[in-house]
C-alpha cells in the first residue's frame, strides 16, 4: 500500500513538474517574440529620426541664419525680394519636415517619455518656423522677439531630448 501511494505521489509530482516545465517554455517564446516586436520598434524609431534628423539640422541651422540677419539688419533685409524667397524656402521646407516625422514616427513604449521631449521641440521650432515666414511676409519686426523665444525653447527641448537618449 505504501509503495502504491508514494508511486501515486511521485506520479503527481512528475506530472506537475512536467505541466509547469511547457509553461515556462511557452513564456520565453512570447518574450522572444514581444522583444523582436521592440527590436523592430525602435529600429523604426531610430531609422525616422535618422532620416530627419540631419536635414531638420540644416534647415534649423539656416533658419536661425535668416533669422540673425534680421534681428541685426532689421527693417532693410527683411524687405529684400531675395531674403523673403530664402525665409520661404527654408521655412516650408522644415514645416514639411515636421509634419512628415509626426505621421511615419511610431514610437515604441520604452520611449514614450523621450519622445514627449521630441514633441516639444517639433512644436517649438513648427512655431518659430510660422513667425519667421509671418516675418518676411508681413514685414513685420515685432515678431523676431518671439522667434527668438521659440528658437531657445526648442534649443533647450532638443538638448534635452539628446540627453534623454544617451539614457
Amino acid at each position: 500500500m505504501k509503495k502504491v501511494l508514494g508511486i501515486a505521489v511521485m506520479g503527481s509530482m512528475l506530472l506537475l513538474a512536467g505541466c509547469n516545465g511547457n509553461k515556462e517554455a511557452k513564456e520565453p517564446k512570447e518574450k522572444v517574440e514581444q522583444s523582436t516586436e521592440q527590436t523592430e520598434e525602435m529600429k523604426t524609431y531610430r531609422e525616422v529620426h535618422e532620416k530627419y534628423d540631419v536635414k531638420m539640422n540644416k534647415e534649423i541651422n539656416k533658419a536661425l541664419q535668416l533669422f540673425e540677419v534680421a534681428k541685426e539688419k532689421g527693417g532693410k533685409e527683411i524687405t529684400n525680394a531675395k531674403y523673403k524667397e530664402d525665409v520661404q524656402t527654408v521655412t516650408t521646407g522644415m514645416l514639411e519636415d515636421i509634419d512628415h516625422m509626426r505621421k511615419e514616427i511610431r514610437v515604441p513604449k520604452s520611449k514614450e517619455q523621450e519622445h514627449e521631449v521630441y514633441v516639444g521641440f517639433l512644436n517649438e521650432s513648427e512655431q518659430a518656423m510660422k513667425k519667421l515666414q509671418k516675418l518676411a511676409k508681413e514685414e513685420d519686426s515685432s515678431l523676431i522677439r518671439d522667434i527668438e523665444i521659440n528658437f531657445a525653447t526648442a534649443s533647450t527641448y532638443y538638448k534635452r531630448f539628446q540627453a534623454e537618449t544617451k539614457k
